[in-house]
């Protein structure tokens, strides 16, 4: 299994997250796959932001559900002036060069990005991410081809400690594809747990650490499965360490 290089919203380094822009330098710098959230407009559009509302990443205000895509539209980022994208926008401009991997950040909106996703031929291109476990599962059953990752950090039900207490044939019943945790609560418990249940580890936070490149050293040598950067540049240093492995 290849390692995961994943560009956390692209990249949140000299770039803003989570736009085109900052998913083009990623995957110049050697990122696998890219990751983004998405969430509704007033008018049901899917668009790619991470937060609730405009006001952190623009010079915009407002929640992204008050807001009609128009609006949101003519906010432009901080750093490069940027607009938010659509999910189908990310989609077009990286069809076939790059994985994706979509955090849900609302619930009822999956059926609408599947039915995207199918229409693109991307079911086997893409890992659908949620807190949401229920919702996952749900997926998986409906599109059986589709990778379904758990974002456990901050999980809805079934938490890290409740998972690293079931057996496996307990797992085997509502098993995703991936599993994401914080790098700072990543354990080699954590991820042999995941190994002997056939689930990729993945870990991802690494804003705020002083020295990432040390921490994503770590959880190499620990065998975890997949990074989700929030750097570009250290994604040449990473796939240094795995050739070398």
């Amino acid at each position: 299994m290849e390692f995961l290089l994943i560009g956390h919203r692209g990249t949140r380094y000299q770039y803003d997250e989570n736009t085109l822009e900052a998913f083009k330098i990623a995957i110049n710098k050697g990122a696998n796959y890219i990751e983004f959230d998405i969430r509704t407009s007033k008018d049901g559009k899917l668009v790619v932001i991470h937060d609730e509302t405009i006001n952190r990443t623009t010079n915009g205000f407002g929640k992204v559900k008050d807001l009609i895509y128009i609006e949101i539209s003519k906010a432009n980022t901080h750093r490069n002036k940027s607009k938010i994208p659509l999910l189908e926008e990310v989609l077009d401009a990286f069809l076939d060069k790059i994985y994706f991997m979509l955090e849900l950040k609302e619930n009822g909106i999956s059926e609408q990005i599947l039915k995207i996703i199918s229409q693109k031929r991307l079911i086997n291109s893409c890992v659908i991410s949620s807190r949401d476990l229920g919702e996952l599962l749900r997926i998986k059953k409906k599109y059986p081809y589709i990778q379904i990752c758990y974002n456990i950090t901050k999980a809805k039900s079934s938490d890290l400690e409740t998972f690293l207490g079931l057996s496996s044939l307990e797992i085997n019943r509502i098993k995703p594809d991936l599993i994401s945790l914080s790098s700072e609560r990543i354990s080699s418990k954590f991820i042999n747990k995941c190994h002997e249940n056939q689930i990729l580890a993945l870990a991802w936070n690494f804003i705020d650490y002083e020295n990432p490149k040390s921490i994503m050293k770590k959880l190499i040598d620990m065998n975890i499965d997949g990074i989700l950067f929030d750097n570009h540049n250290n994604i040449e240093y990473i796939a240094n360490l795995i050739n070398k492995r």
